[in-house]
């Protein structure tokens, strides 16, 4: 696989883990003792973990993703044009 698909994967995959563990953090109880809360098996303070993992991992990705898709960047931001095949 290339590092393109690879890079598409994974930016989905961590970004629906941002997102839902973002949710899922918003929503979870807040003052003294709420580190204690657990959902889905885990308390709040492995959930802010994942979700601060996953961010930079997603940050990762996102310049190796642009890195590799630069010329299709390029081409939208319009500072590049099209070569004709002849």
């Amino acid at each position: 696989m290339t590092a393109r698909k690879i890079s598409v994967v994974l930016l989905a995959t961590a970004g629906l883990v941002v997102v839902l563990t973002g949710i899922l953090l918003e929503t979870a109880p807040e003052g003294p003792g709420s580190g204690n809360a657990v959902a889905l098996g885990l308390d709040k303070h492995t959930w802010t973990d994942i979700h601060v993992y996953a961010s930079f991992l997603l940050a990762g990705v996102a310049v190796v993703h642009a890195y590799t898709n630069y010329r299709a960047i390029l081409y939208h931001l319009g500072l590049v044009r099209l070569r004709r095949r002849r």
